[in-house]
């Protein structure tokens, strides 16, 4: 077989090293040229989240350490709430929202701490606050019997609110709200709006929460 001369184009057979009329080599080599390394762009890497110790983060929840940490924060939050300081202004319903992003931090400390996981992470603390305040509640009024001392302190309230009010009809509701039944429909109340209070304040705790250590991070 035979192949023309990239220099001269004379016929030169397969395998002979050198043209025989130009001399020009045969056997010629490629390199492969390097792979051009594209700049990254910066639109992009400002959108993506940072990296953890060289870990790639992790966006969603891990739950077995969200559930942790938020009965964790959850039961602070409860004792919190029995100290005159804690309840008021809601302070300890918003430290089981913050208290519960930062303990999840602590055990995934490369997670991507959105506002949004913040706020997951804080309703979560809420719910586990709520029932162990409720049930600290009703185990200091088994123990220590003060469910008459509750009693006579809604009828109180009632008292002062009907002596306000001229109304007919608002005093014949605030004369049933003094028996047994109205009563229970006052603490039912009560108890649903410790509720909504728990899950919206520690929601918003953990996004402060998550806002905080994610300017932290930053700097």
């Amino acid at each position: 077989m035979e192949h023309p001369c990239y220099q001269c184009g004379a016929a030169v057979e397969d395998g002979v090293a050198f043209c025989r009329h130009c001399k020009a080599p045969q056997i010629r080599v490629s390199i492969a040229a390097p792979p051009v390394e594209t700049a990254a762009d910066p639109e992009v890497s400002q959108n993506q989240p940072p990296a953890y110790g060289g870990a790639p983060p992790i966006n969603g929840l891990v739950w077995p350490h969200a559930l942790r940490s938020a009965a964790q924060a959850g039961l602070i939050a409860a004792i919190l709430m029995a100290i005159p300081l804690g309840a008021s202004f809601g302070l300890g319903m918003l430290a089981a929202g913050f208290l519960s992003v930062l303990f999840y931090r602590r055990r995934v400390f490369h997670a991507n701490l959105t506002s949004g996981l913040g706020m997951r992470l804080g309703a979560l603390s809420g719910l586990f606050g709520f029932g162990i305040f409720a049930a600290f509640s009703a185990l200091e009024t088994a123990i220590f019997r003060s469910g008459g001392e509750l009693r006579a302190a809604l009828v109180l309230a009632v008292e002062q609110a009907a002596s306000r009010n001229a109304d007919p009809q608002a005093q014949q509701m605030l004369q049933y709200l003094k028996t047994p039944q109205g009563l229970a429909v006052v603490m039912v109340l009560g108890l649903i709006v410790t509720f909504f209070l728990f899950l919206i304040l520690s929601s918003l705790g953990g996004v402060l929460g998550a806002v905080t250590l994610r300017r932290k991070e930053r700097v």
